[in-house]
């Protein structure tokens, strides 16, 4: 009986501290999201919790030095902000691809992305906004789906037919637009061909009027780690995407190549 009192204690400890992480992540999330210093009382509203629980919260995090205050305001600080080192992988692949990006961008006009797989997940690294008049908007987390978008059928490429039917659940897929590919044997089909070829498109497929060209990123042992992607109106692609793959797949090939941030991913990635 003892035993069984005791174990009840620590799994009501573990899951007490549980709750407070999650709560303190949460926090911490809208501070970021907020883009500005907000006061207790606005991030207790935010997220739900009495005033006394957040507070509390907050000086924990305080004491961990992921926030600070500001008079009667809160604020992320460095730790929080920018919390990997400078010379972490996903910081040194960016410096070395940032002028490849521009260099793309000013050349053919869409906006360029450089997109990261961590797992099965999507991050954009890096972004150079295009030539048009109505600001694109990329958010770190890349939520495009995964058969309707250039760095998804990249990621997808990459994986067992197996993997990609866990990932993208029973066909028919969801419609994004009526270019959308739903069907399994002919969007396996196209992966297999982004696979052999290094190159994706996306014509229509996620958002009317708006169409993509990426290539691949690859480790030294041949797997995919992300992609540099060129997208925006359909008018920037209406002559054919042929010379935009083509700087595309010379700008990959020079990562690839060359860069030690590319394996120093390999390695972060352990891929």
């Amino acid at each position: 009986m003892v035993l069984t009192t005791s174990n009840e204690a620590v799994a009501e400890r573990r899951e007490t501290e549980s709750g407070a992480l999650a709560r303190g992540l949460n926090v911490l999330a809208r501070l970021h999201e907020a883009a500005r210093p907000l006061s207790l009382q606005e991030i207790a509203d935010s997220v739900g919790l009495p005033a006394s629980t957040c507070h509390r919260l907050l000086q924990s995090l305080d004491t961990a030095g992921y926030i600070y205050r500001e008079g009667a305001l809160y604020c992320p600080a460095p730790k929080a902000t920018c919390p990997l080192p400078l010379e972490h992988p996903l910081n040194r692949l960016r410096r070395d691809t940032i002028l490849l990006m521009r260099e793309l961008q000013e050349r053919h006009g869409p906006s360029v992305l450089l997109v990261a797989f961590l797992g099965d997940h999507r991050m954009t690294v890096e972004s150079v906004a295009g030539n048009y008049s109505v600001a694109p908007y990329f958010d770190t987390t890349v939520t495009a789906a995964l058969h309707a978008s250039v760095s998804g059928k990249i990621l997808l490429s990459d994986r067992t037919p197996a993997q990609r039917d866990a990932l993208l659940g029973p066909a028919p897929y969801p419609a994004r637009t009526a270019a959308t590919v739903r069907d399994r044997d002919s969007l396996f089909a196209e992966l297999e061909e982004v696979r052999r070829r290094g190159w994706a498109t996306n014509e229509n497929e996620n958002v009317t009027g708006i169409s993509a060209v990426g290539t691949r990123l690859s480790t030294p042992s041949g797997r995919a780690l992300g992609a540099i992607v060129l997208t925006g109106p359909n008018r920037f692609f209406s002559d054919g995407n042929e010379a935009m793959r083509d700087d595309l797949m010379r700008a990959s090939d020079l990562l690839n190549s060359t860069s030690h941030a590319v394996r120093g991913m390999a390695q972060f990635l352990g891929i």
